[in-house]
């Protein structure tokens, strides 16, 4: 393909290649974090469901001893669901800080890459 100046090539970027490559790492990004985001509300509605649930148990329980096992259930189970919750949101934090390093070295190259692309150059 012949450039503009006479030279063969590849074609110069069009506005819509340099759109595509820096929204590219942004929309990696954006869909991390709202991966991040869907998982907590999952892990949140999960625990408002047991939460609701323990209040129907406890409206049930037959005497003190049987409500404070249910208590004591109830908190064990509290305390381990959100130990794994907090295990799994440090690992999507990772992932994530990897992603926006990846996304902002690609979106950087992206840049310079339209920069020496572009017309005045």
């Amino acid at each position: 393909m012949t450039k503009a100046n006479g030279k063969i090539g590849k074609p110069e970027p069009s506005v819509l290649d340099a759109w595509s490559m820096v929204f590219a790492p942004q929309a990696r990004m954006a869909e991390a974090m709202l991966g991040q985001n869907i998982e907590m509300l999952d892990f949140l509605k999960a625990r408002f469901e047991r939460d609701k649930a323990m209040l129907g148990e406890l409206a049930r329980a037959k005497d003190p001893m049987e409500a404070a096992k249910l208590w004591q259930d109830f908190w064990s189970r509290m305390f381990t669901d959100y130990s794994v919750e907090t295990t799994k949101l440090a690992a999507h934090a990772g992932e994530i800080a990897e992603t926006a390093l990846r996304s902002a070295t690609e979106e950087s190259a992206a840049l310079m890459t339209m920069a020496t692309k572009s017309p005045a150059n």
